[in-house]
């Protein structure tokens, strides 16, 4: 039931004991803060015995999107025990334009530290070394910036690794037949796609007999996915499998794959899950999805600021697993405590 989970069992326990999210909402841009504003007078002071508190903001991608959420649940969840006044603010866009004002707005603000998920590695190194010159310590969750001296700690799912789970799970479902697999992303140039991307490709040099046609690109629309769904399946009569790299790919693939009239034919490996997905795997039209663990990156990246805080040592690298989810094992406990979040209650 459990042999396509993707980490090695012994490490259930310890997953499952960070499993107690917290009952409040993580889509409040508002908090009461009572203690230090600064890095420097945070150092200062005790957030235990002193009843003050260490100011911490995440700034999500996007507001309103899964996985972010679930960061947000996971930090949520441990807060209190570290003292933390913790809140979230970010824009509806994903994008540096609407990135920017938030974390510029922050600065003046003065929280203790900045956990965000980086919506350009380029285009978001300004703002946030303004924003550690000003003495704020920066957690990057889910994708490094360029400059890595911008940060104390990047934490992410190792997404070269999950791209070859999609691999091996692809190379599963074809068998010896094998045939043609499109790969569909948002955009080119975006480090953390490339890695699902070559990790995906690199698994499957081993197996001749399926035919990597290429990547294909729908800018995050879901209604470009199914269409590249529908025109590919028209073109390559031996389109056995899609890969699609993002949220929104897959769900957009799930309708391709319908309204082309090839469900249980074409085999649909996602990553990331969203209500659709979860949804489609329950039925059968995704036969696999790599599923990260958002919870676990936000309790670590809270964890992680507040060493910062106190001037402790982070690790600039910090990862956290996968589980792989099919029709087979979607309704299990641990695969559903991996499922990402719309709320926190």
């Amino acid at each position: 039931m459990l042999g396509r989970v993707s980490w090695l069992g012994a490490a259930v326990a310890l997953m499952l004991a960070l499993a107690a999210c917290g009952s409040s909402s993580s889509s409040s841009s508002t908090s009461s803060s009572s203690g230090a504003s600064s890095s420097s007078s945070a150092n200062s002071s005790s957030s235990g015995s002193s009843g003050t508190k260490y100011k911490v903001v995440y700034v999500p991608g996007l507001t309103g999107n899964p996985f972010y959420t679930t960061v947000a649940c996971g930090a949520q969840s441990v807060a209190k025990s570290l003292g933390v006044d913790f809140s979230v603010q970010g824009a509806p866009t994903f994008a540096v334009s609407a990135q920017t004002p938030v974390v510029q707005a922050l600065v003046a603000s003065k929280p203790n530290a900045i956990m965000i998920s980086n919506d350009d590695p380029k285009g978001m190194i300004p703002p946030l070394l303004a924003a550690q010159r000003a003495g704020i310590k920066i957690v990057n969750i889910d994708g490094d910036l360029a400059d890595m001296s911008v940060g104390v700690t990047n934490i992410q799912s190792n997404d070269t690794l999950g791209g070859q789970l999609a691999g091996k799970e692809m190379a599963k479902l074809l068998g010896s037949k094998g045939g043609d697999v499109v790969i569909i992303d948002n955009s080119p140039g975006y480090p953390v796609s490339e890695d699902r991307r070559n990790g995906f490709i690199a698994a499957l040099k081993a197996y001749p007999n399926i035919h990597v046609l290429g990547v294909q690109y729908s800018n995050n629309e879901t209604a470009d996915a199914a269409s590249i769904v529908r025109a590919t399946a028209a073109a390559h009569p031996n389109l056995r499998g899609v890969y699609t790299v993002e949220t929104n790919n897959t769900e957009g693939a799930i309708t391709g794959v319908r309204e082309a009239h090839l469900t249980g034919t074409v085999k649909i490996i996602g990553f990331d899950t969203s209500d659709p997905i979860v949804q489609g795997i329950q039925q059968g039209i995704v036969a696999a999805d790599i599923v990260q663990y958002p919870f676990g990156e936000g309790v670590v990246g809270l964890q992680s600021a507040v060493k910062a805080i106190k001037g402790e040592s982070v690790p600039r690298e910090q990862t956290q697993p996968f589980v792989v989810a099919t029709p087979q094992n979607v309704n299990t406990p641990m695969v559903q405590h991996y499922i990402y979040k719309t709320t926190c209650s």
